[in-house]
């Protein structure tokens, strides 16, 4: 799909080549519509076979979520709300903390840190899965979750008020952000590569709501409100999705941004008030979560660090901020039908955030770069296969064949957990059989490593070549 909407962005820029955007032209060359229109059944032949030939078998009940909400919160510390941590200031001080029971929800993990404590990292090791991750590599093939949501067939929407960098905002299909991170002069712009019906009408209503909710407020009520009207525009997109479109997955990636700017520019006590607003503010939409079987991933891109009790500015990538446990340690607790409630111990690390997301949302983690691991939140676990189509497949439980199949991907869901299995498969290349303990999610892969075009190579070369003939057409209409 991804080299589909390269192929729509090169043919809608030779698309402009008409009357318009040329007055010097003797004739009326392709608008992006007709040529569209005109190559619209070969991409559909194309990219076919990146969207279908899944074969899904679910083997007991099992409840998954209808979409997914991303919840990143920029800056937001885990020790100054976790009722495990007590946050301190670099001089060894004991810095003010609150409660935030809206906040720890779901199955909650206690300590998950950040590899580099900065924004456009850190969000690029959030999706990616990667702990060497940056902004460059989130525009790389199959390198975020937001690549393999959309392989089967979700939309992925985004409200960002940080860490919408040009990469990021080039992965959703739709995003609302704000340019200029400010909080006094505050804008707000669309991005619309793929928008899904009615969103981008929903975004821009919320775009123009925005003034009102900052209208007469200064200091630190105006940074809560900034936060709250990402918060209720988020809701706004659930609450469409869920009442109009039911059939449809989604992820929505919402980044709230004035936490971090409140603990860089009003201080400690503020800092800590915020989280109390933001823990008031957030429960609405995780309640419409809650009742509409929506997956809610709650987290933060780094936490923030103050040099002193009662410091009025804080920091978390500079040198005497960036090793404090309160720059470091961040937030992530899920809620979704088929997790089960509690507090998970154990040390995690940042880049286990994107493969967890896929495994709760019942999707492999193929992430190309990640280094991450799935922390086993989820009920029932799923096997995944990836093969040529001439492999038949089959899953074992104590000497019974459980399932099988043959396609170029298979999926068996709702299979109990620490259960031992033996998979087998037949195929070109031989045979193949393994014994294991489902403790988790597991992929396997059956590809025959011969020389030639697959499927995906097939694909981009078709791409390649509909984008070079519709440039020939134009170039000699141009002639002409």
């Amino acid at each position: 799909m991804r080299d589909s909407r390269v192929a729509w962005s090169i043919l809608e820029r030779l698309g402009r080549l008409d009357r318009g955007s040329n007055p010097r032209c003797p004739i009326q060359v392709f608008d992006g519509r007709s040529m569209k229109k005109v190559i619209a059944f070969l991409l559909i032949l194309l990219t076919a076979n990146a969207v279908y030939g899944v074969s899904e078998i679910t083997l007991n009940d099992v409840e998954r979520p209808n979409g997914a909400v991303l919840f990143i919160v920029d800056g937001l510390g885990s020790s100054y709300f976790y009722p495990e941590y007590t946050p301190y200031a670099i001089d060894g001080n004991g810095l003010l903390k609150t409660d935030a029971p809206n906040l720890t929800f779901g199955s909650r993990v206690v300590d998950v840190k950040v590899p580099t404590p900065s924004t456009g990292i850190a969000h690029s090791v959030i999706v990616t899965g990667y702990s060497g991750a940056d902004e460059e590599l989130v525009g790389y093939p199959d390198a975020t979750l937001y690549d393999v949501t959309r392989r089967y067939g979700f939309i992925n929407m985004a409200i960002m008020q940080k860490g919408d960098f040009s990469n990021m905002r080039k992965e959703q299909d739709i995003i609302m952000y704000s340019p200029n991170n400010s909080i006094n002069n505050p804008s707000v712009s669309i991005q619309a590569n793929n928008p899904y019906d009615g969103i981008y009408e929903l975004m821009y209503d919320w775009k123009m709501k925005f003034p009102a909710y900052l209208d007469n407020k200064s200091g630190y009520e105006r940074y809560s409100a900034y936060n709250k009207w990402g918060i209720d525009a988020a809701s706004a997109v659930v609450w469409e999705m869920a009442a109009k479109h039911p059939s449809q997955r989604f992820l929505l990636t919402v980044n709230i941004g004035a936490i971090d700017s409140g603990g860089h520019y009003l201080g400690n006590d503020d800092y800590v008030r915020l989280i109390s607003d933001l823990d008031r503010d957030f429960y609405p939409l995780y309640e419409m979560a809650s009742e509409n079987n929506i997956a809610l991933f709650f987290t933060a891109d780094h936490g923030m660090s103050f040099a002193v009790k009662g410091a009025q500015r804080g920091g978390h990538g500079s040198g005497k901020y960036s090793s404090m446990q309160e720059s470091l340690r961040i937030p992530f607790a899920v809620f979704s039908s088929n997790v089960d409630a509690g507090v998970l111990q154990g040390e995690y690390g940042q880049e286990d955030i994107a493969p967890t997301v896929l495994g709760v949302l019942d999707l492999p983690d193929t992430l190309q770069y990640g280094d991450g691991e799935a922390i086993n939140l989820k009920n029932y676990a799923s096997v995944f296969v990836n093969a040529d189509t001439g492999y038949n497949v089959s899953l074992w439980s104590n000497g019974v064949r459980v399932t099988g199949g043959s396609d170029s991907e298979l999926v068996f869901a709702g299979l109990p957990l620490n259960a031992n299995y033996r998979i087998e498969a037949a195929g070109s290349g031989g045979k193949y059989d393994e014994e294991f303990v489902l403790d988790s999610d597991k992929l396997f892969s059956f590809i025959d490593d011969k020389p030639g075009f697959g499927k995906r190579e097939m694909i981009a070369a078709g791409l390649i070549m509909v984008v070079n003939v519709a440039g020939l057409i134009v170039i000699r209409r141009i002639k002409d």
